[in-house]
């Protein structure tokens, strides 16, 4: 008993003795005290931001990259060029659960097709608060970023359009001015769909603009464009009446392919194969007028310097009936693991005034929200409600779940019968064959 009491008050002393000397020890602070000691670890993070080279040439893009970095100590944002059309040959490493990139900015509907049809994308939705709330954005923009859910269990926004263009004729106010086409300080319009009249409209320019009256681009992207401005505006939409595809059997197609061909086969019109060649066509300041996206005729400024150089119109009925709006958009793949991250990136950065607002005063791509068509803007301020008179109108090409075999079997066709190396009959006819059995149905939410 003696040795068990002796032992419970040798354990007290002990105690007692740690309890002191535990007191008696110098407080220390929480955290070191600024600019002294161990900061704190940082968080290292990469943000893997993908986009084609086009997009780094007309947006800040490296820019806005260091911006970020810079009020994000940790975040290295890994930059990478890549093709306009990789977004479906990321599919085969996402199967396998990874991903060689974060946030893909660019892509329009046609080329992200496939992985929104695949549900590969992430919901974007919950980002469409403050300055990037629905109301916020101008027109039909957002909608072009509004599809179906691959399960058919409602709407969602798999991708967000940041930037948008409308298919539109620029015209060189020059060579209109020569050609007498210049009348109260606009060009003046295409008469009507008179063929007489119509083709007599761009005989007066022709022989004032040495790399053409009319140019157009005819490649992958455009030809569909090139196909659809002008029925939409001579009928109302571009559509079959069965919605299965692009209207290739009525009057009305053949007629306005068969114009195409004729400009084509006058001298009328310079028709490109590659964008490249048909913005170099406009660009030496040689042709009458330019069917493209807005933004693609501004560039002809950035070697004249003069604003006056250009001015818009429409085929005839395009401020009844309207045009082609597109948009490119920015999206992050659902087996991202750096989700929040790049929202994050495309909230403060993609989506900021300076970021929309540079694109436009350099290369004219339209900003996507209304709050930065004011105070920023720094040029094209008189020719911005013809743009949007025509945009107002407009609507994007739909987007049908087999778009890319579309693609490919128009590419095979329409250029062939712009250009003269194939009948129109031959041509509308092989569409319709070779689409019979495509599926037509619309990815887009209403």
């Amino acid at each position: 008993m003696m040795a068990k009491r002796w032992s419970r008050i040798l354990i007290g002393f002990l105690v007692l003795a740690l309890v002191v000397l535990a007191a008696c020890q110098p407080s220390q602070p929480a955290t070191q005290p600024s600019g002294q000691g161990e900061t704190p670890a940082v968080k290292k993070q990469t943000l893997r931001v993908s986009a084609p080279p086009w997009i780094f040439k007309k947006f800040p893009l490296e820019e806005v990259a260091k911006r970020f970095e810079q009020d994000h100590p940790g975040v290295t944002v890994k930059l990478t060029r890549v093709d306009k059309w990789s977004a479906p040959t990321y599919i085969t490493e996402w199967k396998s659960g990874k991903t060689s990139v974060d946030v893909f900015v660019g892509g329009s509907g046609s080329m992200l097709g496939p992985v929104i049809a695949g549900g590969w994308l992430e919901p974007m939705d919950d980002m469409l608060t403050g300055h990037m709330a629905k109301d916020k954005f101008v027109g039909g923009f957002l909608a072009a970023g509004y599809y179906k859910k691959p399960d058919g269990n409602g709407a969602y926004y798999p991708v967000l359009p940041f930037m948008g263009e409308v298919a539109i004729i620029g015209v060189n106010t020059n060579i209109y001015k020569k050609a007498g086409l210049w009348q109260d300080n606009r060009p003046a319009p295409i008469p009507s769909w008179d063929e007489e009249e119509f083709f007599a409209y761009f005989e007066k320019l022709k022989p004032h603009a040495p790399a053409g009256a009319h140019v157009q681009i005819w490649d992958r992207e455009f030809m569909q464009y090139d196909y659809c401005t002008g029925l939409i505006a001579m009928t109302g939409t571009c559509l079959a009446a069965d919605g299965k595809g692009f209207d290739v059997s009525s009057d009305a197609a053949h007629k306005w392919l068969s114009m195409l061909q004729t400009m084509h086969e006058k001298g009328l019109g310079s028709w490109a194969t590659k964008d490249e060649d048909g913005y170099s066509k406009w660009k030496t300041g040689q042709a009458g007028s330019f069917l493209a996206a807005q933004g693609h005729i501004m560039e002809l400024v950035s070697v004249t310097k003069n604003e006056g150089d250009i001015a818009y119109m429409g085929w005839p009925g395009a401020t009844e009936n309207g045009s082609v709006i597109w948009t490119h958009s920015v999206w992050i793949p659902k087996v991202s693991p750096n989700k929040e991250l790049g929202k994050q990136f495309i909230r403060e950065q993609i989506f900021s005034k300076y970021f929309q607002q540079w694109s436009f005063n350099h290369y004219g791509k339209l900003p996507v929200l209304k709050d930065y068509y004011g105070e920023g803007i720094t040029w094209f301020q008189g020719e911005m409600p013809t743009i949007l008179a025509v945009a107002d109108k407009s609507k994007p090409i739909p987007l049908f779940k087999d778009m890319q075999e579309y693609l490919d079997i128009l590419q095979k066709y329409l250029p062939e019968a712009a250009f003269g190396r194939m009948s129109v009959e031959d041509a509308l006819a092989g569409v319709a064959k070779e689409s019979a059995n495509l599926d037509f149905t619309d990815l887009r939410a209403k």
